[in-house]
């Protein structure tokens, strides 16, 4: 501390209180936790079960970063449109369009229907859900598309199906 500096009596509750108010609202901030940083809903979903996905996130947070950094401004999630859109055409469609020697990668990345199907997001209950239903169930459903998916994963099939209005 500079010789300046007025010494302030010192209170631990104090520090202590707003020490713990500090972390709530860094917390809040952050979403739930300041160890987890969220992309995005659409993003962190497809993070965490698909690999294939991956590489697009990045691709849109690095493109995303850099437009931040021009604007200078903070970065904005993924878009969550843009993204499935990327992801239903750079993994999904290939993956069906060369069934069935792909029939196990597509097995593998039609699991995420399973948590997609009773996802709710949380500012609107049927976001993600209506997302997904939009850019990728839509596909899925096509007469092209919907006897691949039956066929490499009947549960899925049904999930596919059963959410169709």
């Amino acid at each position: 501390m500079p010789p300046d500096t007025p010494k302030r009596p010192r209170n631990l509750a104090a520090e202590l209180m707003a020490e713990a108010k500090l972390r709530a609202q860094l917390e809040a901030y952050q979403g739930y936790s300041d160890q987890v940083w969220s992309m995005g809903r659409v993003a962190d979903l497809l993070w965490r079960h698909s690999d294939a996905a991956r590489p697009l996130i990045r691709k849109a947070l690095v493109v995303e970063l850099d437009d931040a950094l021009e604007r200078e401004s903070m970065p904005l999630p993924a878009s969550d449109g843009v993204l499935l859109l990327e992801y239903c055409g750079s993994v999904l469609r290939p993956l069906l369009d060369d069934y069935p020697e792909s029939a196990e990668a597509l097995r593998q990345e039609l699991q995420i229907i399973r948590y997609v199907a009773p996802y709710r997001g949380p500012d609107d209950s049927d976001y993600v859900t209506d997302l997904f239903d939009y850019y990728i169930l839509y596909w899925l459903r096509t007469d092209q598309y919907r006897s691949i998916v039956e066929a490499c994963d009947p549960e899925i099939g049904a999930l596919v199906l059963e959410n169709f209005d």
